[in-house]
């Protein structure tokens, strides 16, 4: 069956990407196998392999010629039925990920572009032996597992379980880094709406590979979260305030740390054009001397940028002796109400942990997984996931933009935040690495030699939605997958941060604009198209499964904070309902999304809820 399938990507590759060399079309066919092979959602596969292989046989020949696969691609795409756009989606999106990431480290692209060429690292592995027994276990050692065990690692003999690799403070390798420091190698996405679900997996967690952007939680958020909970000045006090103010003191929250890079001045412009505001984005680094950041996101976390790892377990706050890293816990053994036991696997060995106190910390994605293969139940474990969906916008400029360098976040917006009913989006400068552009702007319109040789003159940026939306675990066992869907609010919500987008880069000398829609949708200024005609197209993009390609780097509210555990998973102090001995310190613990990036927010929830243990 495999060889009918390469037979099959092999005709469709060379009908997309006509310039590409043998060795190039099977260096991405080398991908192409590696997604098929560890995508998470088994169905889904199965489903597209059918598809290639049906595909392969010379009866095909007869409907459909090579020259017009295409087009083919493209009705399919734009198809008012499902099942028929969501193929074309789908094998737009495989065939731009497996364009720009290659298990060799090179993507078959990246010559083109004149992107920078890194070898893959090397992991070193830590090994400390397993404990018998712990006084508390911390699960997860990102934003919400970090501060935790730094805090109760003052009074308790605390050990933290964390599944991922220690960051190596070198890779810059694109395709190394979503393999190393990110779940499923970064490719899973939800049922549903496909939201494609970047999560950071390492010591430090999210913090080790996110972009540095650090906003304070608005007061409107914490207000609303103090509704949805019933309370009254409990998150919007001064007690949060000061876990917000330690947080930001200790990561050395800064917008000196930040300067405007090359790739968002058109889009600073263009929002000045459009009378929308923007500011700098504060950064948790130690200063500004790692302006040239982009590639931090693959693992390359230097001394200068302060993640969870390095602003809590530093030499002199934590013993790295109790890190357990490459260890991933299974379940909890619970008995009479109280976790006796984390069973913890490590190196293909089972480990059960005696332990007083558990934290979980292991984010949204992974918290819930942990507590439903422990038995333990609550309706609200594993629903109400927040997203903060997000799409995109590139510009073509007449100067080079250099699209993945400098800061990876230079600016935003939030002018539109608040825009109804407490929720709305930000507008945020994007570094435009190919694995985060080709898959959601695969573009099979043009003529793709002519448009990977302008890519350095493009410039990408992103509406971030603050979501009313929910989605759900749908399985427990064996892949726990997730659902989500995006409702109208959230959808309008989406199109107004894009049409604002589209109005910026027009207004600051754009000569193409691209929408991340399926199809790409492509305005020229020398196709004298009108851009408020092209805008109206924009209104019209109708909210339904695969017609805008969306991701998410921000997961929360899975088992959310509420007094009554009829409505939530945790009490105020962060503990189970039910449970007698363990609690929950991440992002799943959030009423609401928190509408801005959440790494601060998370950590000052972790502060907030750890100090009260």
């Amino acid at each position: 069956m495999n060889r009918r399938i390469s037979k099959s990507f092999k005709t469709i590759f060379k009908s997309l990407y006509p310039n590409f060399s043998e060795s190039e079309i099977e260096n991405s066919e080398e991908y192409f196998f590696f997604i098929l092979s560890n995508y998470p959602d088994k169905s889904e596969i199965i489903q597209l392999k059918a598809l290639f292989f049906i595909f392969s046989f010379k009866v095909r020949t007869l409907l459909i010629r090579d020259q017009n696969i295409a087009n083919l691609i493209n009705k399919l795409q734009s198809s008012n039925v499902e099942t028929l756009r969501k193929l074309g989606f789908s094998i737009t999106a495989l065939f731009g990920l497996s364009t720009a990431r290659s298990l060799s480290g090179e993507g078959s692209v990246y010559k083109y572009l004149d992107y920078p060429v890194y070898k893959n690292s090397k992991i070193k592995k830590r090994e400390n032996s397993i404990p018998k027994n712990l006084e508390v276990a911390v699960i997860g050692s990102g934003a919400g597992g970090g501060i935790a065990a730094n805090l109760l690692n003052q009074k308790y003999e605390v050990g933290i379980f964390d599944k991922g690799h220690f960051p190596n403070g070198e890779t810059n390798n694109e395709t190394f880094g979503y393999h190393n420091f990110y779940e499923t190698n970064a490719i899973q996405q939800t049922r549903g709406y496909k939201v494609q679900l970047l999560a950071g997996m390492g010591i430090g967690g999210g913090t080790s590979i996110n972009w540095t952007t650090s906003l304070r939680t608005p007061d409107n958020i914490l207000s609303e979260w103090d509704a949805l909970t019933q309370q009254n000045n409990y998150f919007n006090s001064d007690s949060f305030n000061k876990s917000l103010d330690y947080i930001c003191q200790n990561l050395n929250v800064d917008e000196t740390n930040n300067k405007i890079p090359q790739k968002e001045i058109k889009l600073a412009q263009g929002l000045e054009l459009n009378k929308t505001s923007y500011k700098i984005i504060p950064r948790n680094t130690k200063n500004n001397d790692c302006l040239e950041s982009g590639f931090s996101t693959f693992g390359h976390s230097d001394d200068t940028i302060n993640s969870s790892y390095k602003s809590w377990f530093s030499k002199d706050k934590f013993n790295e002796d109790n890190i357990y890293s490459n260890t991933q816990v299974k379940s909890l053994a619970i008995s009479n109400g109280k976790a006796t036991h984390v069973n913890v696997e490590h190196n293909g060995q089972s480990y059960s942990v005696a332990v007083e106190k558990v934290i979980l910390a292991s984010g949204s994605l992974n918290t819930p997984k942990i507590l439903l293969n422990s038995g333990y139940k609550n309706k609200h474990l594993g629903q109400h996931l927040k997203l903060h969906p997000v799409s995109g916008v590139a510009g073509k400029f007449s100067d080079l933009q250099n699209p993945w360098a400098g800061s990876m976040q230079g600016i935003y917006s939030d002018d539109n935040l608040f825009r109804k009913d407490n929720y709305g989006y930000l507008l945020e400068g994007l570094p435009m690495h190919p694995s985060l552009f080709f898959p959601f702007f695969p573009n099979n319109q043009d003529n793709f030699a002519d448009f990977i040789s302008s890519y350095n003159y493009w410039s990408g940026s992103i509406v971030l939605t603050s979501d009313t939306s929910s989605g759900s675990i749908i399985n427990k066992n064996p892949q726990h997958l997730w659902k989500y869907n995006l409702n109208n609010f959230d959808h309008g919500n989406l199109l107004h941060g894009i049409e604002n987008l589209v109005k910026a880069n027009f207004l600051a000398g754009a000569e193409e604009i691209m929408v991340a829609t399926s199809p790409t949708m492509h305005w020229k200024r020398e196709s004298n198209e009108d851009i408020e005609s092209f805008i109206g197209k924009v209104r019209k993009v109708r909210n339904e499964p695969f017609r805008i390609l969306l991701g998410s780097a921000h997961q929360m509210g899975t088992a959310r904070i509420h007094p009554n555990p009829s409505e939530g998973v945790v009490d105020l102090n962060g503990k189970v309902h039910g449970l007698e001995n363990v609690y929950i310190t991440d992002s799943s613990t959030f009423p609401r999304c928190s509408g801005v990036n959440p790494m601060i927010t998370i950590q000052a929830m972790s502060h907030f809820l750890a100090s009260k243990i």
